[in-house]
């Protein structure tokens, strides 16, 4: 792939944002590439992605992409993404493909897509080891879907796309901040952190061997306990907001 004068500037190149920068403008990338050419399709493909929903990550771009029967390079790949998107390097959506033009700290129905992610716990870093030296890997949708215990030690996911109707029940909820913060995005910390240990317990599930037992019953223990307190926590606060405005 040759890559058009829009996707080989140095500006577009710099696509990491800094949390606190103003994010891209939207680039018309038709006016630069020849309509009808294999080029155009790729990237009218990748556009149509980031009109489907403002943001991605990677994995799950490349794994629709494979479903419609491309399959592109890293460099490739990189190239039809800084088309149309960018990324910030820090914050709540950390390394996701956004939409140029759109800004989820503005926007609190982006809370859906930001991210979270799971550790593998010490104990069971041997199946992980194992099956990374064989070069084994999972589908990405396999992986949302909790289906699969992963090879990875660590994992960075968005919420939006896992399959688990806790997680989804959570992240529409209306957002209780009024801005976006830096580190929690639209979440409380607790909410976050509630939210990262339903996915590990629905990982720990899943566990192919023995080994697991008590890390998942301690996780599923700290899970319920966290989810009650951030449900007392919400009731409190908004009982406090009443009380302030009868004064």
């Amino acid at each position: 792939l040759r890559p058009s004068t829009i996707l080989s500037s140095k500006k577009n190149q710099e696509v990491a944002v800094h949390y606190s920068a103003q994010v891209p403008k939207n680039v018309n990338w038709e006016e630069h590439i020849t309509q009808g050419s294999e080029q155009w399709e790729w990237q009218m493909t990748v556009s149509k992605l980031f009109e489907e929903r403002p943001i991605w990550p990677k994995e799950s771009v490349t794994e629709r992409l494979l479903q419609k029967g491309l399959k592109f390079s890293h460099l490739v790949l990189k190239r039809l993404l800084l088309g149309v998107a960018y990324y910030f390097s820090n914050g709540p959506f950390r390394r996701f493909w956004i939409r140029k033009g759109y800004d989820p700290r503005k926007d609190p129905e982006s809370r859906i897509y930001q991210r979270t992610d799971f550790r593998v716990p010490e104990p069971l870093r041997n199946y992980a080891d194992a099956n990374v030296a064989n070069n084994l890997t999972h589908k990405w949708g396999d992986l949302c879907s909790f289906q699969v215990f992963p090879y990875k030690f660590q994992m960075i996911l968005q919420l939006f796309e896992l399959d688990d109707d806790y997680i989804q029940q959570e992240i529409r909820k209306p957002p209780k901040l009024e801005t976006c913060d830096p580190k929690t995005g639209w979440f409380s910390e607790c909410v976050l952190d509630c939210l990262r240990l339903r996915v590990a317990v629905r990982f720990l599930s899943v566990y192919p061997k023995t080994g697991a037992e008590s890390i998942l019953k301690s996780c599923s223990n700290e899970f319920e306990k966290l989810k009650w307190s951030c449900l007392y926590k919400d009731v409190f606060n908004s009982h406090q907001e009443e009380h302030q405005q009868t004064n």
